[in-house]
C-alpha cells in the first residue's frame, strides 16, 4: 500500500511538473508578438512601451539563457506586461521565417543597428528606442529591476525635456545635456542629433564646454566613417592627431580618440609600440573611467608578456547585419 501511495505521488508530481512546465511555455509564446507595426497599435491604445527581443532563438546560447532564466519564468510572464507590448524579432539559423516576416525583422535590425544578440530594446509606444540591454544573470526580479532603472531614467529624461522646453540660453542647454546623459546612461542609441544641434548653437563659443561635448562625436564619426571607405590608416591617425588636442575639455571623449587611434596602429599596422603609446596616452587622458582601469592592466600585460593583441578600437563600425551573439 506504501509503495502505491508513493508512485501515484510520484506520478503527480511529474504530472503537475510537466503541466507547468508547458502551461510557462505556451503562456510566454502568446505573449510575445511578432507584428511591430500591430505591437506599436497596441502599445498606443494601452499607453504601455515597447520591449524588442532581437533573437537568434534556434541558435544563439545567450539568447535560450535569457529566454529560460528570465523570459519563460512566471514572474516575468506575470509582471513585463504591465508595461511592455513584448516583440521578438527572430533571426534562426536551423528554420526559415515566413518571407513577410524575415523582411519586417532584417529592416528592423538595420533601423536600430543591431550588431549581436540577443539584442534587448526598449522604446516608447511610437517605437523611439530609450534603453538598449542584453542577456543579465540574477534571474526574474534582477532583470525586472534593470528594465525598471531604465524605464525611471527615460521617465526623468522625458521631464528635463519638459523643463528645458520652459527654458532658455545655458539654462536651457544644460537641461538638455542632463536629459541626454540618462539615455546614454541607458546605454540607448537614439539620435539625440536635434537636441544636440541646439545645445551647440547655445554654447557657439564654447565657455560652457558643451560645444565641443557634442561636436567631438561628430567628428570622430566622421573620421571612422572615412577610414571605411578609403581604408587609409595614415590618414586617419593623422586626423585623430588634430582630434585630441580639442577633444582635452572632455576626457572621456579624449579617451576615445586615443583608443581608436591604438587600434588602427596595432590592428591596421601592425605597430606595437605606436600603439601602446597611444594607450597609455588614453589612460592617462581619463585613468578614474571603467576604461581607464582595464587600461592599466592591459597596458602592463602587453609589455611583460610581448603580447600582439588587437584591443577594440574606441569607435569600431557596426554592421546593420546582426550576425553575432552578444553577452551585453
Amino acid at each position: 500500500m506504501f509503495k502505491t501511495k508513493r508512485i501515484l505521488w510520484v506520478g503527480l508530481s511529474i504530472f503537475l511538473f510537466t503541466a507547468a512546465a508547458a502551461w510557462a511555455t505556451e503562456k510566454t509564446e502568446t505573449l510575445w508578438q511578432t507584428d511591430f507595426a500591430a505591437a506599436q497599435a497596441q502599445a498606443l491604445k494601452e499607453k504601455k512601451m515597447l520591449l524588442l527581443d532581437f533573437t537568434g532563438s534556434d541558435w544563439c546560447g545567450w539568447c535560450k539563457k535569457l529566454k529560460s532564466e528570465v523570459f519563460g519564468q512566471e514572474l516575468f510572464i506575470k509582471e513585463a506586461p504591465k508595461n511592455f507590448i513584448l516583440v521578438e524579432l527572430d533571426f534562426p539559423q536551423k528554420s526559415q521565417l515566413e518571407e513577410k516576416l524575415a523582411q519586417q525583422n532584417q529592416a528592423l535590425s538595420k533601423a536600430y543597428g543591431i550588431s549581436g544578440f540577443p539584442s534587448i530594446i526598449l522604446t516608447d509606444a511610437a517605437g523611439v528606442e530609450f534603453a538598449r540591454t542584453g542577456y543579465q544573470a540574477g534571474g526574474p526580479q534582477a532583470y525586472l529591476d534593470h528594465l525598471q532603472l531604465f524605464v525611471e531614467n527615460f521617465q526623468k529624461f522625458s521631464a528635463l525635456e519638459a523643463e528645458a522646453a520652459k527654458l532658455e540660453g545655458l539654462a536651457r542647454a544644460e537641461k538638455l545635456d542632463q536629459a541626454i546623459s540618462l539615455l546614454v546612461d541607458n546605454g540607448s542609441k537614439r539620435s539625440n542629433d536635434k537636441l544636440a544641434d541646439e545645445i551647440i548653437a547655445i554654447d557657439k563659443d564654447g565657455k560652457a564646454g558643451l560645444r565641443a561635448k557634442y561636436e567631438l562625436p561628430r567628428k570622430l564619426n566622421a573620421i571612422e566613417t572615412q577610414l571605411n571607405q578609403d581604408k587609409d590608416f595614415d590618414k586617419a591617425v593623422a586626423a585623430l592627431d588634430k582630434l585630441a588636442p580639442e577633444a582635452v575639455a572632455v576626457p572621456s571623449l579624449q579617451q576615445q580618440v586615443y583608443l581608436f587611434q591604438a587600434g588602427i596602429l596595432i590592428k591596421g599596422k601592425g605597430d606595437k609600440e605606436a600603439g601602446v603609446k597611444k594607450l597609455e596616452l588614453a589612460y592617462n587622458a581619463a585613468p578614474e573611467t571603467k576604461t581607464g582601469q582595464q587600461l592599466i592592466k592591459f597596458i602592463d600585460r602587453m609589455k611583460k608578456e610581448g603580447e600582439n593583441p588587437a584591443p577594440q578600437p574606441a569607435r569600431a563600425a557596426e554592421g546593420n547585419q546582426p550576425a553575432v551573439e552578444s553577452n551585453k
